[in-house]
């Protein structure tokens, strides 16, 4: 079997894609997630279907489930392949709807032409291929890090090799030969536990010929009970008649009171369907008229559909942002102007003022400090002015004073105080000393020195230059210079700090300019988009037009959406009460008429039952007809039973049982037991020969069993150079590898994870040369097989594959852009076919 051609109209990632695949070797490459297990997944559903179902415990959804696309209208897609003897075959399954359909070269649907399975539908993958699903999947379909078997695995691969064709023909099989066998005893001997087979028939009719015999013997002797027995069964006859007549008088009448309701059932299935129907019908219509409506509608707002709710916020946004940078424009600028005014106002003050202006401050200060200073003033910078001479002489006589106030009290005091005596001591000595130094000041003070001479000159120049000063700021005394000074100074700070403030508020109006320029541009574009405006002006009523043209826009298009899923849900209805009405006919309806007049006939059938049941109720203790006919068959059997036993007493009473027909019937015994014993004999043979065929079949699996192994070791010896070569593989597939070093065998577990993935990937490829022996010869596909390989065995794999795609189609996916430069070196001269995922 070869691939030609994959189609998928919409599978997991992949939408309306085709691929081309060539007989011989096929590369798809491409990166993580790219989409290669989704489209291995692909061709193994297509060839055996997927499995539905519910999420399994980890939450993990059915192979149908998860890979149905999202975007994609349909879900599935078709498959085009050829068989070895040139017949080609194309595959179409719908996922969603669980249909395949199979076509041949001439495109006849030959779907009906396989067997049908549940979930899979027709089987013609097991026919062409000779695999089940789990032997596909354990053989030709290796995965990534897969090349390992289960033991369930292991187990369906043993089965299909010892079912190996030995005659070409895929029916001949041990299992097959097996069942046979015991069909033929079932058919022809019969067991303990059966009833009605040959055997058991025989035993009857041999149990009824020594009854019959031994029935001879006794009339033989005596015959006058026979006549009053029969008489009990003449009467016996009549009751049963009786009882049979009524009971199938009652089973009719149920019949066609069963058929009757079920008339009525039917009536008012199509009745209900018919109304239901109707409404949707007219519903369907209304909606559709409001959908042509809608869509009209959207077509006015058909610019808008690039923008979302997002968009809608952010527009809110931005023009809120702007009209409050607007406000803030406008207070930087009116602070700007208030600050101007003002500063013009202080300079003009400033310019009346020029007399300081034309002066160094500085210099006024010193000036008026030193003048200060001299007079014994304080001055701004002065805090620091000795205490003049005449007060110390005041407080000293004041001292001596208070000294003399304590020492009169401490002589009037009794008793007599020393302390307060001490303390006036203390106080006049204390006034004293301070009188001395008053006085050693002021002789000082009195004496004319050179420096107070310079002091007085240099305070004379100051006091001319502070006059003039006064003069030309038109003030009386040096305490209104200093204010007027201090009034100058104030106002020049003020100038400062002004000229500061407008600096930072032109700072801040370029900043909020800027914004607004950015919220303008954002603003302008979108209305533009819409073809809002003409021009660069907008307002309040153009954001609430946009705004409104986005809703309405959003809302259409969701009440679009809306009447689009009722829709779909009133079809899916209508085709559901279709089914139904289809079911209850007995045919196809699909029309209202058809449906009316399927109510029509069947209203008349069930008047026509009703009139042929009348009034009659057929009450009764049974439940419908299958309990009475029950009763009837077994009341039938017991009258023949007794119509047999009359008819065999009239016989004998006719013809008294003599020796001759004694010795008849004992002839009769002895023939029936001898068959007896033949067919015994039968069945001892066919279980010997089951026995021996069981036998066969474990020979056959140790027959295989050496062409396996050494299929294995002769793959391994060509990955592995040489190293590896002698592989065991028993019934059961267990195996067992020589190491090169040493004489022992070991479990692929035992060595490396590389060396052991290279076992089983060994092991499958053998199996797949056994198993296709004489059938068809299948492609191999591959799934990142070399992940665990080194360099050298990866291109001693790729060597073998190129070999083998002589023979089969190969199918590689991988991820590893080495393995596709290889890939092309060794079959370079060879047609390969790359896909670049």
């Amino acid at each position: 079997m070869k691939i030609r051609k994959i189609n998928i109209n919409g599978f997991g990632k992949f939408e309306n894609r085709q691929f081309i695949l060539n007989p011989g070797m096929n590369i798809f490459y491409g990166a993580n997630e790219s989409g290669k297990s989704t489209l291995q997944s692909f061709i193994r559903g297509m060839l055996y279907g997927m499995k539905g179902g519910k999420r399994t415990k980890d939450g993990v959804l059915p192979p149908v489930r998860q890979y149905k696309p999202w975007t994609a209208k349909a879900y599935g897609g078709s498959l085009e392949y050829e068989l070895d003897n040139g017949s080609i075959y194309t595959i179409t399954r719908n996922f969603d709807k669980n249909t395949v359909n199979v076509y041949d070269e001439y495109s006849n649907n030959i779907t009906g032409s396989f067997p049908a399975g549940k979930e899979e539908g027709a089987k013609f993958a097991e026919q062409h291929l000779g695999l089940t699903e789990s032997c596909f999947e354990r053989t030709v379909f290796i995965g990534q890090m897969q090349s390992a078997i289960n033991s369930e695995g292991k187990k369906v691969i043993a089965e299909r090799l010892t079912n190996i064709k030995q005659t070409g023909d895929e029916e001949v099989s041990f299992r097959k030969a097996i069942n046979a066998l015991k069909e033929a005893q079932m058919e022809y001997v019969g067991t303990d536990r059966t009833t009605t087979r040959p055997l058991n028939i025989i035993n009857s009719r041999l149990q009824l010929a020594m009854e019959e015999e031994k029935e001879y013997i006794r009339l033989h002797k005596s015959c006058m009970d026979m006549f009053a027995e029969l008489e009990l069964l003449y009467d016996k006859e009549t009751e049963l008649k009786i009882r049979l007549n009524e009971l199938n008088r009652l089973k009719s009448g149920l019949v066609k009171k069963l058929e009757t309701k079920k008339l009525e059932n039917t009536c008012g299935i199509l009745k209900r369907c018919y109304e239901s129907l109707a409404e949707i019908e007219k519903e369907i219509g209304l909606k559709q008229n409001e959908l042509e409506i809608a869509a009209s509608k959207l077509k006015k707002y058909e610019a808008y559909k690039n923008f979302s709710r997002s968009d809608m916020d952010e527009m809110i946004a931005d023009y809120a942002n702007y009209r409050v940078l607007r406000r803030e424009l406008d207070k930087h600028q009116a602070g700007i102007d208030e600050i101007e005014d003002r500063i013009r106002e202080i300079r003009d003050e400033l310019d009346g003022n020029r007399f300081f202006s034309g002066n160094s401050l500085d210099k006024m200060d010193e000036v008026i400090h030193e003048v200060l200073q001299y007079r014994g003033e304080p001055a701004a910078s002065d805090t620091g002015a000795k205490p003049r001479t005449g007060f110390r002489k005041y407080a000293a006589l004041a001292g001596v004073a208070i000294g003399l106030v304590i020492l009169i009290l401490s002589f009037l005091t009794d008793p007599f105080n020393p302390a307060i005596t001490a303390a006036g001591l203390a106080v006049l000595l204390a006034a004293g000393m301070l009188f001395i130094s008053a006085d050693k000041g002021g002789t000082a003070g009195g004496e004319i020195t050179e420096q107070q001479t310079g002091r007085k000159m240099k305070y004379r120049e100051n006091t001319e230059l502070l006059n003039a000063w006064m003069e030309q700021a038109g003030v009386d005394n040096i305490h209104d210079l200093i204010r007027l000074k201090n009034i100058f100074e104030e106002k020049i700070k003020r100038l400062n700090d002004l000229k500061t403030n407008r600096d930072k508020l032109s700072e801040s109006k370029n900043i909020t300019e800027n914004s607004i320029r950015e919220f303008e541009s954002r603003i302008l574009d979108r209305l533009n988009a819409v073809n809002l405006l003409t021009g660069s002006d907008f307002g309040e009523e153009d954001i609430q037009n946009w705004k409104q043209g986005l809703e309405n826009f959003s809302m259409l298009f969701q009440k679009i959406k809306e009447l689009e899923t009722v829709l779909s849900l009133l079809n899916q209805k209508k085709e559901s009460l279709y089914r139904e009405s289809s079911v209850a006919a007995g045919y196809d309806i699909n029309l209202l008429a058809e449906l009316e007049k399927e109510i029509q006939a069947k209203s008349s059938e069930l008047e026509k039952a009703k009139s042929e049941l009348g009034g009659e109720t057929y009450n009764s203790e049974y439940s419908g007809p299958d309990e009475i006919e029950l009763d009837i068959r077994q009341l039938s059997e017991e009258l023949d039973r007794v119509r047999l036993t009359v008819n065999t007493l009239k016989t004998r009473l006719e013809n008294i049982p003599d020796g001759e027909m004694i010795q008849k019937a004992h002839e009769k015994v002895c023939m029936l037991k001898e068959e007896r014993d033949r067919k015994v004999l039968l069945g001892k043979a066919l279980e010997i020969a089951m026995e021996v065929l069981t036998e066969a079949s474990v020979d056959i699996q140790r027959n295989y069993s050496p062409y396996l192994n050494e299929a294995m070791g002769e793959i391994m010896r060509r990955i592995t150079d040489g190293k590896y070569r002698d592989i065991m593989a028993d019934d059961s597939l267990k195996l067992n590898i020589q190491t090169p070093d040493t004489a022992d065998m070991v479990n692929p577990e035992q060595l490396s994870q590389g060396t052991a993935d290279q076992v089983y990937f060994a092991l499958r490829l053998a199996t797949v040369k056994l198993i296709e022996k004489d059938g068809e010869t299948l492609p191999l596909f591959l799934d990142d097989p070399f992940v665990q390989y080194d360099e050298e065995r990866t291109k001693n794999a790729l060597g073998l594959l190129y070999d083998e795609s002589y023979i089969r189609q190969i199918i590689l996916f991988t991820c590893k852009k080495r393995e596709v430069e290889l890939a092309q070196k060794i079959f370079s001269g060879r047609d390969i076919n790359i896909i670049n995922l």
